[in-house]
């Protein structure tokens, strides 16, 4: 672990930091992981997907909690969560599938891209 990370309280900062933006924001978190496992982990991790697959696996449980908190103060529209649900499950899937395949390098610059595109979209909307 590199030495600004190397503290007990990094990654306990950064986990709840992901999950003030999952909650306010409905996503979000998972930059804020992937991000905060890269900077203390990335030169210790042998396979750098495993940041990757390590912040879906933390982003499942913030988001399921989330999802319940939103129900809860009825801000979910459940009429037409299967329109959207269903395939994004299936594209979850194939995305796991992939991220076995998808060289690290390629992995971090699809990521980026991603982030700059949906940050530019949100500025410009």
């Amino acid at each position: 672990m590199n030495k600004r990370a190397n503290n007990k309280f990094f990654l306990p900062i950064v986990g709840f930091l992901s999950g003030i933006a999952n909650g306010l924001l409905g996503a979000g978190g998972g930059i804020i992981i992937v991000y905060g496992l890269n900077h203390a982990l990335g030169e210790e991790l042998e396979d750098k997907r495993d940041v990757f697959a390590n912040a879906l696996c933390v982003m499942l449980p913030v988001s399921a909690v989330s999802c319940i908190l939103y129900a809860i103060k009825g801000n979910l529209v459940v009429s037409g969560i299967g329109l959207y649900a269903i395939p994004a499950i299936l594209g979850g899937i194939v995305g796991g599938i992939l991220l076995a395949r998808i060289k690290p390098k390629a992995l971090k610059r699809i990521f980026a891209a991603l982030v700059i595109y949906s940050g530019i979209i949100l500025i410009i909307r």
